[in-house]
């Protein structure tokens, strides 16, 4: 099967690298070599690369070119938020909520073993965050920071950013939020919260590199210690090439963004109107503007998720059923269990994410190798059809 016969739906996994981004990194994989800290023609080149990639990013997201800290990915960037906020002072209470991804609940879990408390603020059935009980949490002054991600990356809800930073600020609480699913996707304003974590392969960027926005006068501790590079915050030598290309590829993906956003809705709900026909599908992901608007969660009954996605790789439909930082585990999605799925049920779901370059036809290819293989599976099975459900509005 060659690579344009496949349908890539697993966007909220990795995007494609934008062809402009490569074209803007090659030079620094190959001529331009130089090491950003060398005082040399080579190691200056390098350096302004950086430090113009730098304005690029933040003037991309409507923030100060010193807040932007550069790191190795999403996951490095919400471990420097959370520990560095952590480790420049004495432990407290964190919150948070249940259904936030795997590189933010097990650094908090890793400081729960420190002495710290970590709550979990409800989540409704859509994934929206309990506000009241939310407020209520942080009116203990023991409560140091609070960690609420942006945009989640399976069911695809949003969270009320706006009256979320307003609670904190009024309580006077540091906020991180996890925005690697929605920088690129949808408007984020980093102004919102004190601390924003972003990956730069979420966008059409390369893999391998990211960044943090710190808010001035917001003090964090190093996790890696040794050279003054990044203000001190991130020691090691600093990727050029990757923080060029994500530089290029988020000045792309905003000004990019309008386009994005109706053309994957727009594909969006024509794939939901296709699977809906299908006895038995549950659907657990919005359609609305409080959802990301090219993403899709699924459970089709009797049908499991893993034999689902072999079936549609095989015919060149690429989706997963979550996470990709989960992929292979073999409890049920852990966001789903949150938002009150049961776990046979959470175990049949598969997560549809749509890049820019999706199609109408491309959609309507897919729904019907999708509607084909849920058949075929259950005629394996014996499983019988039942009325469809639809978990946001049981």
């Amino acid at each position: 099967m060659h690579e344009k016969d496949i349908i890539y739906l697993d966007a909220n996994a990795t995007t494609p690298l934008r062809p402009e981004a490569l074209a803007a990194m090659m030079p620094f994989l190959h001529a331009a070599y130089g090491n950003p800290s060398s005082v040399h023609r080579l190691g200056s080149a390098a350096r302004v690369a950086i430090e113009d990639a730098r304005s690029v990013v933040a003037r991309a997201l409507g923030t100060g070119r010193s807040e932007v800290v550069f790191t190795s990915g999403g996951t490095e960037a919400n471990h420097l938020a959370l520990l560095g906020l952590a480790f420049s002072g004495a432990p407290g209470v964190i919150v948070t909520t249940p259904i936030e991804h795997s590189s933010v609940l097990r650094p908090l879990e890793f400081l729960r073993q420190l002495g710290w408390e970590i709550r979990y603020a409800r989540v409704f059935a859509d994934g929206t965050l309990d506000l009241e009980q939310f407020e209520e949490l942080l009116r203990d002054d023991r409560v140091r920071f609070a960690s609420i991600g942006w945009a989640n990356n399976e069911i695809g809800t949003i969270q009320p950013m706006a009256e979320i930073s307003r609670i904190c600020r009024v309580r006077q609480v540091v906020l991180h939020s996890d925005a690697v699913q929605a920088v690129g996707k949808i408007p984020v304003n980093p102004a919102l919260a004190d601390l924003l974590s972003i990956s730069a392969h979420k966008f059409g960027g390369p893999k391998g590199v990211g960044c943090v926005v710190v808010r001035k006068g917001v003090e964090l501790a190093p996790l890696l210690r040794g050279g003054s590079q990044e203000r001190g915050l991130r020691a090691g030598t600093e990727n050029v090439a990757g923080i060029v290309g994500m530089a290029r590829a988020l000045a792309l993906a905003t000004g990019e963004l309008d386009a994005f956003v109706q053309s994957t809705r727009r594909c969006r709900d024509r794939l939901w109107a296709q699977l809906a026909e299908v006895p038995g599908v549950w659907r657990f992901s919005g359609l609305g503007d409080q959802s990301l608007p090219n993403t899709l969660m699924v459970a089709f009954e009797g049908v499991n998720a893993d034999a689902l996605i072999a079936a549609l790789d095989l015919s060149g439909v690429c989706v997963s059923a979550g996470s990709a930082c989960a992929a292979g585990a073999a409890e049920p999605s852990h966001v789903l269990l949150a938002i009150g799925v049961a776990a046979d049920l959470a175990r049949n779901a598969v997560r549809f994410s749509l890049g820019r370059d999706i199609s109408e036809a491309l959609i309507d290819a897919a729904g019907e190798l999708v509607v084909d293989a849920v058949h075929r599976l259950r005629d394996e099975v014996g499983q019988p059809a039942t009325e469809r459900e639809t978990w946001l509005e049981s």
